[in-house]
């Protein structure tokens, strides 16, 4: 696409991503978008929790791809699944690249693209997981995995379904899970998953009866993994700290200091959470 056609909130989201449009749709730029998308936008559910304050009609709330932009910067939001890799979706398509989403179990889409450099095959993109997938993963070659520090993702063709490959998920080299598994033939629409959204916004839903942040810093050789009160952080050598956060201001520290995170508005995330009925300085974190 004409880089003067692009809309204004394109132009943003990539100055978001210290990023400016690409000339072509390549492989190198899809990984550098990969890089950039995990190591400055965070999966979190800070602005899920927000955003089911106003609920709309239909009894949750997906903010406009403009809203969505300018939290980037006013915020430091990134989000789940159901906003980051839509959007994704929605930059990418802009940029030149012919992608479509494909569902992953019940609850998580993700992203498809096909370049002309690999006519035969299709590479995975997500940004909604909490994974590292920091690359085009070339699933259907063989080179389907894409891993940082003890964290191993692999897409692997699925034994009990012809066609069907399985998100498997390895860490210290360790199985996981495999809870997710994709079709790469079958296509989706953000709007198939308009079930899936209403649920994910239910009182006792994962994303809303927790605190969850994740962020990879590949340029410190660390993950930084956040769940209520409990902050882990996992570096490339695979060693592990783990720090119990004592109250609100000290969680607020560490968004500004270690997750360089400091507009997030985490303080009122919390006070929501305690609000729906989970204080997550007294619960068992998972």
């Amino acid at each position: 696409m004409n880089q003067q056609q692009l809309p204004n909130w394109a132009y943003r989201y990539l100055e978001r991503l210290n990023l400016t449009p690409p000339s072509t749709a390549s492989y190198e730029f899809l990984e550098l978008f990969s890089k950039r998308h995990l190591s400055i936008l965070p999966f979190e559910n800070v602005s899920k929790l927000i955003y089911s304050t106003r609920n709309n009609s239909n009894g949750y709330y997906i903010p406009s791809v403009e809203e969505y932009v300018d939290n980037l910067f006013k915020y430091d939001f990134g989000g789940t699944c159901f906003v980051l890799n839509p959007y994704a979706l929605q930059l990418l398509t802009l940029l030149g690249y012919d992608c479509y989403h494909v569902r992953l179990g019940e609850s998580h889409i993700a992203i498809l693209v096909q370049l002309p450099d690999f006519p035969d095959e299709r590479l995975y993109l997500d940004f909604g997981s909490a994974a590292p997938i920091m690359k085009p993963v070339r699933f259907e070659n063989m080179q389907n995995s894409s891993s940082f520090g003890a964290d191993d993702i692999q897409l692997i063709p699925d034994d009990e379904q012809q066609g069907f490959y399985r998100f498997t998920r390895f860490r210290h080299g360790k199985f996981v899970n495999n809870h997710w598994s994709f079709n790469p033939n079958i296509r989706s629409k953000v709007g198939d998953f308009d079930e899936a959204i209403h649920k994910s916004y239910s009182k006792d839903a994962v994303f809303m009866t927790r605190l969850r942040v994740n962020l990879f810093q590949f340029d410190k050789g660390r993950t930084l993994s956040l769940i209520n009160n409990k902050l882990t952080i996992t570096t490339s050598d695979h060693q592990e700290v783990v720090l119990k956060l004592k109250d609100t201001e000290e969680v607020e520290s560490i968004f500004s200091e270690e997750f360089m995170l400091p507009n997030l508005p985490v303080r009122k995330a919390i006070n929501i959470l305690r609000d729906l009925g989970t204080d997550i300085f007294h619960v068992e974190n998972s």
